[in-house]
């Protein structure tokens, strides 16, 4: 139900954002991270009274001078007055934030969706090596597992491979690994791993914009294949946190977002 969906999402918005694929990764992480702040602040322009969040902004630096004067002087009335008006004011300016919030949910889904399919690994290239995992169940270890040899992949360590014990993480797994090249040929590609009498396909996109998910569950079949991509990390800097369930493209794009919100709501005078 949701592949569909995600796939629908991803071409549409391929029409409107494909052509930021032909940047480098660190550009376009840029510029969707500038794109979303000047949306979300645009939208919070349109579907917010600006005069009356501009009157209440002024109004609460007028209450915080009066509230440091009645601190100064002792005055306990004073403070309490005051301290109820931010409450009002408060509330007022929470009464604002459900429709830009509401407005901006659509656009959001559909760039998370977009970002994620599109911007968290480096794509393949023509003739860049790359890592061909096959996960299978731990009673599989000592047998053999093969990728049938196609026009236009080249395998290093053959297609031929024994299936080993991977026991560094739980459950423990059968596993096979291949160092494959892409060559001149079609963008989009299938291996066919075998294993027994069992054929799975996986499919590869070497064009150098796009990729394929690199991870495929077969339901069919008890095994898991990964094509091994590297994550974008902007400008090579941003890590992979442990303590955060975020990919290095995520952190980096919330790291842009954030500042640059604040910054276009200061440029557009938006309160």
């Amino acid at each position: 139900m949701l592949a569909p969906l995600t796939h629908l999402i991803v071409g549409f918005m391929d029409f409107l954002l494909g052509w930021l694929l032909r940047f480098p990764s660190d550009v376009q992480l840029i510029i969707v991270a500038f794109g979303s702040a000047l949306i979300l602040t645009l939208i919070r322009r349109w579907t917010t009274d600006q005069g009356l969040l501009q009157r209440c902004r002024a109004d609460k630096a007028q209450l915080q001078k009066l509230l440091r004067e009645a601190k100064a002087r002792a005055d306990r009335d004073a403070l309490q007055r005051h301290r109820a008006t931010l409450g009002m004011i408060a509330m007022k300016q929470f009464r604002q934030e459900g429709r830009p919030l509401l407005a901006s949910l659509l656009p959001i889904v559909l760039l998370a969706t977009w970002a994620m399919n599109r911007l968290e690994f480096h794509p393949l290239k023509i003739g860049e090596p790359f890592q061909f995992t096959a996960t299978f169940p731990i009673s599989a270890v000592g047998k053999i597992a093969h990728i049938a040899p196609a026009d236009g992949l080249t395998a290093e360590t053959g297609w031929i491979q024994e299936i080993t014990a991977d026991t560094t993480s739980s459950p423990a797994h059968g596993i096979a690994a291949w160092h494959l090249t892409a060559q001149p040929g079609p963008a989009l590609r299938q291996l066919q791993v075998r294993f027994g009498k069992q054929t799975c396909m996986h499919p590869i996109r070497t064009d150098g914009r796009t990729y394929e998910p690199p991870i495929q569950t077969h339901d069919t079949h008890p095994l898991t294949t990964d094509i091994r991509l590297a994550p974008v990390r902007l400008f090579g800097l941003v890590p992979d946190v442990p303590w955060l369930p975020f990919p290095p493209w995520l952190i980096a794009y919330l790291i842009l977002i954030i500042p640059l919100t604040f910054l276009l709501k200061k440029v557009l005078c938006v309160y």
